[in-house]
């Protein structure tokens, strides 16, 4: 996957989570995955792209366990643009 589209999903699931860090049963386990969303980019610039990806698949793990979205709809945010495919 490439850096962008790492941060693309990052991005995603900030904007998703950001509202649950006000519901006290989800508070402290969205506000890790928020934390850990915004260390991401910096692993990226690091060149730390491993960790990067292991991060985004746990963040990705919890999402799909608490019914926030679906493989299908992650696999979607994981897919390559459609330009981006036609240039690899």
């Amino acid at each position: 996957m490439k850096d962008q589209k790492i941060l693309e999903a990052c991005g995603i699931y900030v904007e998703e989570l950001a509202p649950f860090t006000e519901d006290p049963h989800f508070a402290e386990q969205y506000k890790h995955m928020l934390w850990m969303l915004w260390q991401i980019p910096q692993f990226l610039k690091d060149g730390r792209k491993e960790k990067a990806n292991r991060w985004l698949g746990f963040i990705q793990g919890a999402l799909w366990a608490d019914d926030v979205y679906t493989i299908e709809e992650m696999k979607e945010h994981n897919r390559p643009d459609h330009e981006e495919e036609t240039h690899s």
